[in-house]
């Protein structure tokens, strides 16, 4: 059974006194240690900090030049600073990071922050997410991944991780209730991990990426479907769903190609639909957010996608449903 997801928290900080300031980065970083910072005179630190399912973001401002050497433990952290310096280590991989260039702070692995009177926005990823997506897309052993890079692939690979964070700002900020819904943190989460895994280098690129042993009978694939049908009003990932069946996530899906001609997170989310379609037949109208709200409550976070998807599926809009 997947973790129960917490509803998106706001917290924050301002102060003048860098020890107050550390002991805020230790909180809200697992594994952060900072180091004295190397000037004190007018110090200033302010955070807002979001948290949202398994992950984190916030926007930090850090006045000082602070050399702070870190080992994150069960979050993997990406900075993107929007002024002032930032230089970051790993090993040998030095990089100084210019604004508006995102920058990996790998968990598990000891890294080297100068910051140097920065602005930056850092989202944080649970480790044990990027975990899960890295075994279920790729086969690779949930212990041989590691981050091989501090920078994106490529420059697109930069913006498109810059859009992946801006679509889940957007969800939080213009609809914070239907951010607040489980299933919708649960689908944010799993974006910005697999975001990650789609932007910066690491071991899955040289992933031996073999064929799933051949369990793709019709009783694997009817477990798979009981446990999503019992189970779709809360978070479901494919490794529990996989679990259920009695077979490897990859092995899943080879299952559902094979006799359903979709994957389980297409059905799951074809399922959820039905629920939502449901929903919107029984409920009477009450008003501009009954429809945003009875998608948020069955994990869809964009309402125009929503729509659009609803319509392909029954042949006219939600609203329309709604008013019948």
């Amino acid at each position: 059974m997947s973790s129960p997801v917490p509803p998106p928290t706001m917290d924050g900080v301002a102060t003048s006194d860098p020890d107050a300031a550390h002991r805020w980065l230790e909180a809200a970083y697992s594994g952060y240690r900072p180091e004295e910072s190397n000037s004190h005179r007018d110090f200033r630190f302010r955070s807002r900090n979001v948290r949202v399912g398994n992950g984190s973001l916030a926007r930090l401002c850090y006045s000082s030049s602070a050399d702070n050497n870190v080992v994150l433990s069960g979050v993997m952290v990406v900075a993107q600073p929007d002024d002032g310096g930032m230089k970051v280590s790993l090993g040998r991989d030095e990089e100084a990071v210019l604004p508006g260039s995102p920058v990996l702070l790998p968990a598990h692995q000891a890294v080297s922050v100068l910051w140097a009177d920065t602005v930056a926005d850092c989202v944080g990823v649970q480790s044990a997410d990027v975990e899960r997506v890295a075994v279920e897309t790729t086969g690779l052993e949930r212990t041989a991944l590691r981050f091989t890079g501090l920078r994106p692939m490529s420059p697109e690979l930069g913006r498109r991780w810059g859009e992946a964070v801006r679509r889940v700002v957007d969800v939080l900020v213009d609809r914070p209730e239907v951010g607040g819904a489980p299933l919708v943190a649960t689908a944010l989460t799993e974006r910005l991990a697999r975001a990650v895994l789609a932007t910066f280098p690491s071991t899955t690129l040289v992933s031996h990426r073999r064929l799933p042993p051949d369990h793709a009978t019709p009783a694997v694939v009817r477990r798979a479907v009981e446990h999503i049908e019992g189970n779709a009003h809360r978070a479901m990932t494919l490794t529990e769903i996989a679990d259920a069946a009695g077979v490897g996530a990859r092995g899943l899906q080879a299952c559902f190609l094979r006799h359903r001609d979709t994957t389980p997170t297409a059905y799951a989310e074809r399922v959820r639909m039905a629920r939502a379609h449901r929903d919107l037949v029984d409920t009477d109208p009450g008003g501009p957010d009954a429809v945003p709200m009875i998608a948020a409550r069955w994990g869809f976070a964009d309402h125009s996608g929503f729509a659009a998807a609803y319509r392909d599926a029954y042949g006219r809009l939600p609203e329309e449903t709604l008013r019948r």
